[in-house]
């Protein structure tokens, strides 16, 4: 687990957030119905109640809590009809609000009304309220002034209450480029990119809460294409909340790799040509981002980065790079493809994969339409002659000889069931864990650009794994991890 920073959180009040807490058209409004389960007056008396001491200290209400909410019915106030406040919700505030005015910290009273003002402790709160007051109100920020706040947050100066308005207030007001590109930088800026020695890399982005339901194949993928000549570099943490599932870290330690590389130590690695790839951890490249984890759970959405730290580019190669991301949530692919592109990247793969990541089921279900993306939907672009060609499709398993009428897992979901899953797979045991692995790389290397017939890209793919090339690369990376 992570070292505990907030009290709380309370869970009745968590459920309220998951409510109100979203955007303008998914807002569920409390109390909207007498027999709806939470209703506004009870969350108020157990804020009050827990700004008072009146509660446990694992029942409290966190600041970070109150933050979040308090902000999400602030930016609710402009919201389309029937995501605004309800009746219950207007009759319980002015219920409360003398109370509130009273017993609130002056934080949330700010918060609760900005026009109020707040005067801030310290540069660094200086500018998460400067953007609040922007945010509260509805309107977007710079790319700067999202950079300079990102950067605040990942601080011990600013309160958490700031902390959590600010977070959920941009998820709310929907992200734009320009706030999605000042989140990426504020975590690893442009400058911090470090030139490596290999002519061509892929970086691969998944989702950093790891996976609760199917194999997650990356690490092996990485391992395969190693055996291929085309290197990769992962990046996630070992657990983050609140899903905390399975992660590439988790697995890696199961085998007995070092998980503490610095980007020096991964560079050497990926360098290497008996090993091909590594694995680079948040805790590492990011120490700040890494140290809000527990911010998640108490502002109950994800984070606006929990998108855009998936496409977070850490090294450069000599000559072509390439990232493949996996997403859930329709919408996200897009600025990230186009972060991809404006950076030079020479191909960019967004798949809509299981748990939202890059990897492809064993059977597409029903395809993509007008207002639906399907799992196994893939977009993407590849820069040719300086000009940019896109496309998107589903991808039929079938097509590539893969023939499930349901889509597997594997019996028991863990870190040490994916490894031994993983090694048996790359030792040539067949079944479907060996055809997620096959699929996943012929495919992601096929839209890449790196093999333009898709049967010989799943040729190929094969005989890495069954040559035993591949397994040799993952066990090297186990090795010298330890020696680097």
């Amino acid at each position: 687990m992570y070292p505990k920073q907030y009290p709380g959180p309370n869970e009745d009040v968590l459920e309220a957030q998951a409510r109100v807490c979203t955007g303008p058209h998914q807002t569920r409004p409390l109390g909207a119905k007498p027999t709806d389960a939470i209703q506004p007056e009870p969350i108020l008396e157990t804020i009050l109640k827990s700004a008072s001491g009146e509660l446990p200290y694992d029942q409290m209400v966190s600041e970070a809590q109150m933050g979040a909410f308090f902000a999400a019915m602030t930016i609710r106030k402009d919201f389309p009809k029937e995501t605004q406040w309800s009746e219950a919700e207007l009759a319980a505030f002015e219920k409360y609000q003398a109370e509130l005015d009273l017993t609130m910290p002056v934080e949330i009273r700010f918060i609760m009304n900005p026009d109020d003002g707040y005067l801030p402790a310290n540069p660094k709160e200086e500018i998460v309220v400067k953007a609040l007051e922007k945010i509260l109100r509805g309107k977007h920020l710079t790319f700067d002034e999202t950079r300079l706040m990102g950067a605040a947050i990942l601080t011990d100066d600013v309160k958490a209450a700031l902390k959590g308005a600010a977070l959920i207030g941009q998820r709310m007001n929907l992200e734009t480029y320009d706030e999605v590109r000042g989140y990426l930088d504020a975590f690893f800026a442009p400058a911090q990119v470090r030139k490596i020695a290999v002519n061509s890399l892929t970086h691969f982005g998944e989702p950093y809460n790891g996976s609760t339901r199917y194999f997650r194949p990356t690490l092996f993928i990485a391992a395969v294409r190693a055996a291929l000549g085309e290197p990769s570099v992962l990046h996630g943490v070992d657990l983050m909340p609140p899903k905390s599932s399975v992660t590439e870290e988790q697995v890696l330690q199961v085998l007995g790799a070092r998980t503490n590389l610095s980007l020096e130590d991964a560079a050497r690695l990926i360098e290497d040509p008996a090993v091909g790839f590594a694995y680079m951890s948040q805790r590492e490249y990011s120490p700040g981002a890494y140290g809000v984890r527990e911010l998640r759970v108490h502002i109950k959405k994800r984070p606006p980065w929990s998108a855009t730290e998936k496409a977070q580019q850490l090294f450069s190669a000599t000559e072509s790079n390439y990232m493949v991301v996996g997403y859930f949530h329709t919408g996200y692919e897009k600025p990230m493809l186009q972060l991809m592109w404006d950076r030079g990247f020479q191909a960019g793969l967004a798949v809509k994969g299981e748990e939202g990541t890059s990897h492809y089921a064993l059977r597409l279900g029903k395809p993509s339409g007008v207002d639906r993306m399907a799992v196994n939907y893939s977009q993407g672009f590849r820069r040719v002659g300086g000009c940019r060609e896109d496309f998107s499709l589903d991808i039929r398993p079938d097509a590539f000889g893969f023939n499930y009428e349901r889509n597997p897992r594997l019996g028991t979901v863990s870190a040490e069931g994916f490894a031994e899953a993983g090694m048996a797979a790359l030792s040539g045991q067949k079944g479907h864990i060996y055809d997620r692995i096959v699929l996943s790389t012929a495919v992601t290397d096929h839209l890449l650009g790196l093999c333009p017939d898709p049967h010989e890209a799943v040729q190929r793919t094969k005989e890495a794994i069954d040559s035993g090339r591949a397994l040799a690369h993952l066990k090297a990376y186990i090795a010298k991890s330890q020696l680097v």
